[in-house]
């Protein structure tokens, strides 16, 4: 697997709670969720982190490494978002609103509507990779609204002493080729498709292939990923022909060539939420947003394959 700045977060709150216990409390996933993910994170760097007692666990020599240079790479990567993003707000237009959100339907569909009630603001919008990234924009001032999404197994977006406005729950749908020998079945149980090569979700897809990681596991097998950093267009392109197989919205446009399959016992979901600080320009904005009325990007889909979560 290849190792970034969250799974270093993760080692040092392994460390600083003395147990995966409370580090799963304190990062807000399931103690089994952690321990799968910790296991991977010691493959990744070579070896055992920690060394497990009845009381907890400690590090290991090489834990004691790579805990120090974790520390010392997490408080420059600080420096680094706190020095940007003071640039980012100098060069920012002051009359401007900013929406920020990771790849979803729904930022769109809200950016058209602030651009449409605030027609004399400057509307900007801005995608991250993750949840966490748009919070932190939003703690700092860069955007005033933020559209964040929540993945089943995975630590939720932290929005303690944030104002919050639930979107809806959406399926996560498998899409099939035509040809495939599943296609003609209403759901689909992940077991059923361990033998199938996959479309590892996008790099802006924010957890959701971890999630997928965590789902096949339970149901016994690891996903094969074949192809990696394709957007729903090109896992569209790449599923129609027959060559693996992908995960998509039910807010995903109709992609010719593929059929999207629900999963029994709705296996994997996405949430989406509207988030705003109390003092931000667009709290007046986000509060009276009538979310009935904006049904969201497709609401015959979501009608067609409704949320299980």
């Amino acid at each position: 697997m290849d190792l970034g700045l969250r799974h270093l977060r993760i080692v040092v709150t392994v460390a600083e709670s003395g147990s995966i216990s409370r580090a799963a409390t304190t990062l807000k996933i399931a103690q089994s969720g952690l321990t799968a993910q910790l296991r991977r994170i010691e493959q990744g760097f070579g070896g055992p982190l920690f060394r497990r007692r009845p009381d907890g666990v400690v590090p290991t020599e090489l834990g004691m490494h790579v805990l120090a240079h974790s520390r010392e790479l997490l408080d420059q990567f600080g420096d680094l978002l706190t020095t940007a993003r003071t640039l980012a707000r100098q060069t920012q237009p002051a009359s401007a609103v900013a929406l920020g959100g990771v790849d979803s339907p729904w930022v769109p569909l809200i950016a058209a509507i602030i651009r449409e009630r605030l027609p004399h603001r400057e509307q900007l919008t801005y995608l991250e990779a993750s949840s966490a990234g748009v919070l932190e924009h939003l703690r700092t001032g860069k955007i005033a609204l933020a559209v964040v999404t929540e993945f089943p197994d995975v630590a939720p977006p932290p929005v303690r002493g944030l104002a919050v406005r639930e979107l809806g729950v959406e399926p996560i749908l498998v899409g099939l080729s035509a040809e495939h020998p599943l296609a003609g079945r209403d759901l689909l149980s992940l077991e059923e498709l361990a033998g199938d090569a996959w479309v590892a979700p996008g790099d802006r897809a924010d957890g959701l292939g971890l999630s997928l990681r965590f789902a096949c596991e339970r149901a016994g097998f690891a996903p094969r990923f074949r192809y990696f950093g394709a957007d729903q267009t090109a896992a569209a392109a790449i599923v129609s022909a027959g060559d693996a197989v992908g995960l998509f919205t039910a807010c995903a446009e109709s992609h010719p060539g593929i059929t999207l399959k629900r999963l029994v016992g709705g296996q994997l979901w996405r949430r989406t939420r509207l988030v705003w600080t109390i003092d931000s320009p667009l709290a007046g904005f986000a509060e009276t947003l009538d979310t009935g009325a904006l049904g969201g990007p497709d609401t015959e889909l979501l009608a067609r394959y409704p949320g299980t979560a």
